[in-house]
């Protein structure tokens, strides 16, 4: 029975590397587009200094996460620069503790077309000409946004279960394993 679940947890561990080292080498190789579902395998978090955003959108969305097959969202669309960035995953490994996969940039992210959605912000935000809107529409998606042109988060921490980027740069990029951080 040991050996049965050890074969199955190297085969999770090795396909997760996998995909995260593919990941990795297409944003090096300066692949056009990012995208990283990982609503399958549960949140991950964002953290950083500052994220200076523009033409930035806020929707709402029913989104799937590990834990629930629909989880209420928000669907945030922008272009940013994003100072100190650590994008992160911890994942529980039987008996062995937590395992963190860790993304760093030593210096400013640059992205365009980002699309990120999340179920938790923490963050002090400044906005210049926020817009908060509510319409009559048959779509219950499009009956309410907030929207921008800049807005700026210092110390963002956000929950995030999906991120797609049109073009994305990560100078100094950094990927870390870490047990029990």
């Amino acid at each position: 029975m040991l050996k049965y679940r050890g074969k199955w947890f190297w085969s999770s561990v090795v396909a997760a590397l996998c995909l995260v080292f593919a990941m990795v080498l297409g944003i090096w190789t300066g692949g056009v587009a990012l995208a990283v579902p990982i609503g399958g395998i549960g949140g991950f978090t964002v953290e950083a200094d500052e994220i200076q955003m523009s033409n930035f959108k806020l929707l709402p969305k029913i989104g799937e996460t590990s834990e629930r097959a629909a989880y209420p969202q928000g669907s945030a669309q922008l272009d940013g620069v994003i100072k100190n960035l650590k994008l992160y995953k911890d994942l529980n490994v039987p008996g062995k503790g937590k395992v963190r996969v860790l993304i760093t940039a030593s210096e400013d992210v640059k992205a365009s077309g980002l699309v990120l959605d999340l179920s938790k912000l923490d963050a002090d935000a400044s906005f210049n000409k926020l817009k908060i809107a509510e319409k009559n529409r048959s779509d219950w998606q499009q009956k309410f946004g907030l929207s921008a042109p800049e807005v700026v988060l210092k110390k963002p921490s956000i929950q995030g279960h999906y991120l797609f980027a049109n073009s994305i740069s990560l100078p100094g990029l950094s990927l870390k394993l870490e047990m029990n951080p």
